[in-house]
């Protein structure tokens, strides 16, 4: 019987720690750990922790990998797409795992969706890794809430339970047009068939990952409702997102004012 070859592995092509790339990459590790400035005792267990391990082989596998090609849907948005690359670089506890990177960029909206998102003032964020709660997102970045810690919400069933969706965000990026001085019923019937309202929580990850990413402040001046309601069954909303950061108030849904529109994302 005719034995099959057995490929060889080329080592030699292989980078290690003391190959000039792999040196390279070492002192980087030497001046993050100098900078660190451990005592004794965080040394020792950090040294002991038997996570510290995994965590960096996580970490050279997922920054080492080739970003995917964003190529189309960055000439189709420009700045309005926004990926996960740069959302880790700008909120350094959001890390999406290589599997998951894969996953978004097979589910990259269609060229026509993106074209739609363009002409219909919408941009296109990944979502967090892991669903996530108002809360969650407050937590990231405090800062840029209102209410930093507390708050009316903070004991609100819908800031716990309504949550984020791993996948793309691609979310309205002003008020649904003509939404304002209208009662919720009346701002629904203004939705096209492939639009829907997000949630409170999807709504602050949009809102306070573009400003991260692209340092511009959306819906500055106006609020918008969402689908969430709190447990007196008015309808939440979000926005006047100035220097003092993001609120999140509530509406009766029969309200009409000049300073509340309606938020919209695509299904």
């Amino acid at each position: 019987m005719e034995m099959m070859s057995m490929k060889t592995l080329n080592t030699s092509a292989l980078v290690t720690a003391d190959s000039p790339k792999g040196q390279r990459a070492t002192e980087t590790f030497r001046a993050q750990y100098n900078k660190a400035e451990l005592n004794d005792e965080s040394a020792q267990i950090l040294n002991e922790h038997p996570g510290f391990a995994v965590y960096l082989a996580e970490g050279i596998r997922r920054f080492s990998a080739k970003a995917p090609d964003y190529g189309l849907a960055q000439s189709i948005l420009g700045a309005d797409f926004i990926t996960p690359e740069e959302v880790t670089k700008a909120r350094p506890s959001i890390v999406y795992t290589n599997e998951q990177i894969t996953a978004l960029a097979e589910s990259l909206p269609s060229e026509d969706v993106l074209k739609w998102c363009k002409d219909n003032g919408y941009a296109v964020i990944p979502a967090p890794p892991t669903a996530m709660s108002l809360l969650d997102v407050r937590e990231i970045q405090s800062a840029h809430f209102y209410s930093k810690t507390g708050g009316r919400y903070s004991d609100q069933k819908f800031a716990r339970e309504d949550k984020t969706s791993f996948g793309w965000l691609a979310i309205k990026k002003t008020p649904v047009s003509n939404s304002t001085r209208k009662t919720w019923n009346e701002q629904n019937k203004l939705l096209s068939a492939l639009e829907k309202v997000p949630n409170a929580a999807e709504m602050s990850w949009f809102i306070t990952t573009y400003f991260e990413v692209r340092g511009i402040r959306l819906f500055e001046g106006i609020y918008v409702r969402t689908s969430s309601l709190d447990s007196g069954g008015d309808r939440v909303l979000v926005g006047r997102f100035d220097s003092d950061g993001l609120d999140v108030n509530r509406y009766w849904d029969d309200d009409r004012h000049d300073f509340v529109g309606l938020s919209a994302a695509r299904k």
